[in-house]
């Protein structure tokens, strides 16, 4: 058999391969494209998107609720469900984000969960001690629970890295001690009495 013609083919096919850039590219092309399932997006990029989300879904259960109706109140219950949902994915793409840990915290709160309350905040300030508005949030649920000793510790905290954030807790306190229904227990009057010494 004649090698020679054979020979040739092959240095006309390599010539129009090395022409069409695009045969070459082929095979490279496949692995820089983005994969076929998922966003494409970073798990830190995708964590802020889902946060944004869930921010949006608790802003927007935040507004039913203020509508004071029982619809409105069934839109922000569907709401914080959404936001609860979102910002628990947040949490899971990106074990980092501070921000979802400490909305949730929030959300969760707003649901009558304050032990998984405090555990979301707990994770936040683990993170980033210096997230003083998880600390307020905290301290808000803290308060809702009687633990007013932890509440002092928080105010603490806020009082001396965040002054703003430390008056807002006291008007917390200064409602929840308005409101209360029960008699003041022995630690809720020192707390009264503590609370008389602030600013």
């Amino acid at each position: 058999m004649n090698r020679q013609p054979l020979s040739h083919m092959a240095v006309v096919l390599l010539a129009l391969t090395l022409a069409n850039p695009h045969c070459l590219a082929a095979g490279s092309g496949i692995e820089s494209m983005e994969p076929p399932f998922g966003s494409g997006y970073a798990p830190e990029q995708e964590s802020q998107k889902l946060t944004n989300k869930g921010f949006r879904s608790y802003q927007q259960a935040l507004y039913y609720e203020s509508l004071d109706t029982p619809k409105d109140a069934a839109k922000s219950r569907t709401a914080l469900k959404k936001a609860q949902k979102f910002l628990r994915q947040a949490a899971q793409k990106d074990q980092k984000n501070v921000r979802a840990f400490a909305l949730l915290g929030e959300v969760l709160a707003m649901q009558g969960e304050s032990r998984k309350a405090i555990g979301a905040f707990n994770f936040a300030l683990q993170l980033s001690p210096k997230y003083y508005s998880a600390w307020l949030q905290r301290a808000r649920v803290l308060l809702v629970m009687g633990l007013v000793n932890d509440v002092q510790k928080s105010y603490v905290v806020l009082a001396r890295n965040e002054p703003d954030l430390a008056n807002e807790l006291l008007v917390a306190i200064d409602t929840w001690l308005t409101n209360r229904e029960q008699p003041l227990s022995e630690a809720d009057s020192a707390f009264m009495e503590w609370r008389n010494t602030q600013g």
